[in-house]
Formats: structure tokens, C-alpha cells, sequence
């Protein structure tokens, strides 16, 4: 007896909604987890959706790839509304961050003070 082939009982098309043929596209990303989150924040606002290509890109990290989040076209523009403003949030903090330059000039004085000392301190 041989073993059963476990893709015998694979059907793709009961993987996907029956309103997948005509789903639009309304966000592309390159990381998996980023389309992720965003497929999780229009289901929590009770939009309908799934992601293209993110098993694909799971599989070959190592390639390029674009992961597409689909939605019907009726709900389109409020999901591009929805991702819109989620953007707008979460870019918000980062805009407060300091660039760090002002460290590194500390650093880079302090350092040749260092030098500058031990050089002194060789020469006599």
C-alpha cells in the first residue's frame, strides 16, 4: 500500500474567497509581516481581504517579491483610506526621533581627545 499524496485533497479554490476574481488591489509590500498587519487592520474594520503571493515569498525570502492585499472593489477606497491613515500613525513617532549626530560629534571628540592625550603621553 502506498502512502497517499497529501495535495490528492488540495483545492485552491476553496482557499480563496468567491470574490477573488474581481478583487482589486489596493496595497503592494515587500515583507510579509508588513502586509500582515495591514490585511489584519482591514479585517478588524470588517473588510474583506487576503494577500497574494505571501506563501511564495515565505518559501524564497532570499528573492524579491511583491505581496499584493486584495479587497473587493466595493470597499476599495475605505481600504486605502483605512492603510492610509495607519501609515499616518505610525510614521508619526519616528518623525520625533533625533538623527543621532549629535552623539556621534560627542563620540568623535572625545575620541580624539583620547588619542591626542596618548600621543602626548608617548612622546615624552
Amino acid at each position: 500500500m502506498h502512502p497517499p499524496d497529501i495535495l490528492d485533497d488540495f483545492d485552491f479554490d476553496e482557499q480563496l474567497p468567491e470574490w477573488a476574481g474581481q478583487g482589486e488591489i489596493v496595497a503592494k509590500f515587500y515583507a510579509t509581516m508588513e502586509a500582515e498587519v495591514a490585511a489584519a487592520r482591514l479585517r478588524s474594520e470588517g473588510i474583506h481581504c487576503f494577500l497574494a503571493n505571501a506563501i511564495s515569498q515565505s518559501v524564497t525570502p532570499h528573492l524579491p517579491g511583491i505581496i499584493r492585499l486584495h479587497t473587493r472593489p466595493e470597499d476599495a477606497e475605505l481600504a486605502r483610506e483605512i492603510l492610509q491613515e495607519a501609515a499616518i500613525e505610525t510614521d508619526w513617532p519616528v518623525a520625533k526621533k533625533s538623527s543621532g549626530i549629535g552623539a556621534i560629534l560627542v563620540m568623535a571628540i572625545l575620541i580624539g581627545l583620547i588619542l591626542a592625550w596618548l600621543l602626548v603621553q608617548a612622546m615624552g
